[in-house]
């Protein structure tokens, strides 16, 4: 729920303004106007600018200016709003609800991943919530959640005779080219290389891979996994080269490379992409029956949107010194 935000706007500010706002009685007249209503739920003009701010610190002063990002992000919040209007009144008709019991265990499994309560606290006032705004928002997440699997009790089983027929149909996605399965050891220099093929000859690659090696699969000694011919260019000299270790730089390092296995270009088999594909297809058919279930959703609601007052909203970014 608490998401990790980059330093976008750090030591920065958002101001939004509200146009025609001219003395302290009009502003709140204008900031309780709705700049969308659906139904009996309503986001006003201040509620709109909060959300605006929030989603702009994610980038940096520059794109937070820039008037196609702030339009997008303008128009993904009408969107948003729209869906969690519709999503809670069918769940309202459907009898979906969260119980504060259940709610409440939900919020103590999330804190738990915190290391204290004022770890949590800073997560929260980084992220301008307030804890009551952020257990509601909770609380929507499960109800979307429960909406979602009501909407997908339509959706019909996938079968054997259609995952075959989609295999057959989209063969060409299930080719693999050639491929090699690759351990390695990176270092910084080159001079080291020679001392480690030394040790080679009485300690295992992997050893030296977990000891040596200053990239990330080094503690797992070494494994890079399968590479695909043409993925990386500088694994490509690999394809030809024996089982002896090769030496390959590159801008991470000096590799120094085993290639373990190799694979001829094949066409993976129905049963290995099986469960891909069913998948594919079941998400295909989730996704065809929420587009409908929402198109119905917005066929029997009142939808009311205000763009003359949502356009007069602008940003204003400034340092912290400014």
């Amino acid at each position: 729920m608490i998401s990790k935000k980059s330093p976008a706007l750090t030591g920065l500010f958002v101001f939004l303004s509200l146009a025609l706002a001219g003395c302290p009685s009009s502003y709140q007249k204008i900031s309780t106007k709705p700049v969308e209503k659906v139904n009996d739920h309503v986001l006003t003009s201040r509620e709109f600018a909060n959300l605006l701010a929030r989603r702009l610190r994610q980038f940096d002063a520059l794109a937070a200016k820039d008037p196609n990002n702030i339009h997008r992000i303008k128009e993904e919040i009408l969107k948003d709003f729209l869906v969690k209007s519709l999503t809670l009144d069918w769940a309202q008709a459907q009898n979906i609800t969260i119980s504060d019991t259940t709610l409440d265990k939900e919020v103590d499994k999330l804190r738990a991943n915190y290391p204290d309560d004022l770890s949590f606290r800073r997560a929260l006032a980084q992220e301008n919530l307030s804890f009551s705004e952020w257990r509601e928002a909770l609380r929507y997440s499960l109800i979307e959640k429960e909406v979602f699997k009501k909407i997908n009790e339509k959706v019909k089983a996938v079968t054997d005779e259609e995952i075959k027929r989609y295999y057959d149909d989209h063969k060409d996605r299930y080719k693999r080219k050639e491929r090699v399965y690759l351990r390695q050891i990176v270092v910084d220099e080159e001079a080291k290389i020679d001392a480690i093929k030394t040790d080679l000859k009485t300690t295992e690659f992997a050893t030296l891979a977990k000891k040596y090696s200053i990239t990330p699969e080094g503690k797992a000694g070494g494994v890079v996994g399968w590479i695909e011919k043409g993925t990386v260019d500088y694994f490509d000299p690999l394809f030809s080269a024996g089982s002896a270790p090769q030496v390959i730089k590159s801008p991470f390092g000096v590799h120094l490379i085993r290639v373990e296995k190799k694979a001829p270009a094949s066409t993976q088999t129905l049963e290995e992409v099986k469960p891909q594909i069913l998948r594919e297809l079941k998400a295909q058919r989730e996704q065809a029956e929420y587009v409908a279930w929402l198109d119905a959703q917005l066929r029997s609601s009142k939808v009311l949107k205000d763009y003359d007052l949502m356009n007069s909203i602008k940003v204003d970014t400034r340092g912290a010194n400014d």
